[in-house]
């Protein structure tokens, strides 16, 4: 059975500056252009897909200590996965599962805090300190505003097929070890494998069924990640996010953050024939869209990716939109 699991915000994956323990870079972390040395061991070591499995909390002496009382929100059963390339490149998501979905016309403000309580992603490149045993990511995105920009520090192990990652513990003494299991590749077509690595996003692009270019609302920053587990995760960030003024986002903080940020994982399939990805969502942003499959039309072009979701109606017309990913790491 699954070990009970501490909220989201900040003790998995420390989604807010403050609850990760990590600290802005005093210079900007690695650009993601900047591909560490994927030949080494260790990065080969960390490379692939892990499945969350447990988090324990550890007191100043290394003893357990049990769950917070009041139970945190994600002392439920959660879902989640961290990404590793060898090229220096990772991702994470995690969900508490049982969400509830939005109201009609939501979300309303109670509910957007409560998406952003039970949903982390971010991502970026990581480093390695193989002599001392610690993995940095540096987070060039993430669905807290605040976490952007910081360098999450994790002392790592490897026990057999699991990854324990620990970051440094708590002014109190206390410490986390959050668990992850490798998670086996899976057999993928030969098709499917030329999806296999992290892809960055390039463009987003408009187009009416007669060719017509319309405006398009641009992402800033994001990863799309498909591992040979046979699991996608997307990571897309809008421009000029604004940063909570306190630890916890205000009403409007809240709506603006999740609305500025969308993140999704689960399984993946291909139709060749149809040319079309299906994306199996079993956790999203939007409580709603877990559970439900996105099908995407897809064409590689030189080192690039497009994805074209299926067509809108705009003013009567048909509407197709396009996502230029380029690739980062080879499959």
């Amino acid at each position: 059975m699954r070990k009970t699991l501490l909220a989201l915000f900040g003790l998995i994956l420390c989604v807010t500056a403050v609850a990760c323990q990590g600290t802005a870079p005093a210079e900007p972390a690695p650009g993601a252009g900047a591909p560490a040395a994927s030949g080494d061991a260790i990065h080969q070591r960390f490379a692939g897909n892990w499945r969350l499995v447990e988090v324990d909390r550890f007191d100043a002496n290394d003893k357990p200590l049990p769950p917070p009382e009041p139970p945190a929100l994600g002392s439920t059963p959660s879902v989640g996965y961290i990404m590793y390339d060898p090229a220096g490149y990772m991702g994470v998501v995690i969900m508490r599962e049982g969400r509830q979905p939005y109201s009609e016309g939501g979300p309303k403000p109670a509910e957007a805090r409560a998406a952003l309580a039970t949903y982390t992603s971010y991502f970026g490149p990581y480093t390695i300190n193989e002599a001392e045993g610690y993995i940095v990511h540096h987070v060039i995105g993430s669905l807290t505003p605040n976490n952007t920009g910081a360098d999450n520090k994790r002392f790592y192990e490897f026990e057999g097929n699991r990854l324990i990652l620990k970051p440094p513990r708590a002014q109190s003494g206390v410490q986390q070890r959050i668990t992850w299991e490798r998670v086996p590749e899976a057999e993928l077509s030969p098709e499917q494998r030329k999806f296999v690595g992290f892809w960055r996003y390039a463009k987003t692009e408009r187009r009416t069924a007669d060719g017509r270019s319309l405006p398009a609302e641009p992402w800033d920053t994001g990863y799309i990640i498909y591992t040979p587990s046979g699991h996608v995760a997307v990571h897309l960030a809008r421009p000029n996010r604004s940063r909570y003024a306190g630890t916890q986002p205000t009403d409007e903080e809240a709506l603006a953050a999740l609305r500025s940020y969308a993140s999704y994982f689960g399984p993946f399939i291909v139709n060749e024939n149809e040319r079309v990805v299906v994306h199996d969502r079993i956790g999203s942003t939007s409580p709603a869209g877990s559970g439900t499959p996105v099908q995407r039309g897809y064409e590689f072009r030189d080192n690039t990716l497009i994805l074209e979701p299926p067509p809108t109606t705009v003013d009567g017309q048909q509407v197709r939109s396009f996502l230029t990913w380029e690739r980062l790491s080879a499959n």
